[in-house]
């Protein structure tokens, strides 16, 4: 059985709306894609004694310098709970430490050990090797292009989402 996509010809003139179609479809392909990175990145990082939620936190925090377990949810934009969670095994397992926040007397800073940053530069190195091999087959701009999209696509549903999150909050006001 085959299956029609029903497109609104009134609103959106027919070349629009075949770019939109093949726009929604790249979006769709997200999915799956991000599926395969998680598991390739986690397979990789594994390799080196780190789990991909760890590896999440030494990226940030090896991107963003030392800071606070809030900030660092903010940067991750993740749950708390699991940032806290990832810290306190990075913690444990040597990758970083934590020291006292001399802004705030109860808060820390959270930053990378030298046993992360070697964690992290053995797992980017193997990550940029096989990333290195997909660029081969495409063309810089082509990449430039991908790349400025994505950014955008993440600002745009990250605003969508905080814009969501709010009107379903106020529902009730």
């Amino acid at each position: 059985m085959q299956f029609t996509v029903m497109k609104n010809s009134i609103d959106t003139p027919p070349q629009e709306q075949d770019a939109i179609e093949a726009f929604y479809h790249a979006v769709r392909l997200t999915r799956p894609l991000l599926r395969h990175i998680s598991a390739s990145v986690d397979i990789g990082a594994r390799a080196h004694g780190v789990t991909v939620g760890q590896r999440a936190v030494l990226e940030a925090l090896y991107d963003g310098g030392a800071m606070t377990g809030p900030r660092l949810v903010e940067t991750l934009a993740l749950k708390r709970q699991f940032v806290f969670r990832m810290l306190a095994e990075t913690d444990r397992e040597g990758f970083t430490g934590r020291a006292p926040n001399p802004k705030r007397a109860r808060a820390y800073l959270h930053s990378l050990t030298d046993k992360g940053r070697g964690a992290l530069a053995a797992i980017r190195a193997d990550e940029l090797a096989a990333l290195k091999l997909f660029a081969a087959s495409m063309a810089p701009q082509d990449i430039t292009a991908w790349s400025r999209v994505q950014e955008q696509l993440t600002a745009f549903f990250a605003e969508r989402a905080r814009s969501q999150t709010s009107d379903v909050n106020n529902d009730g006001d």
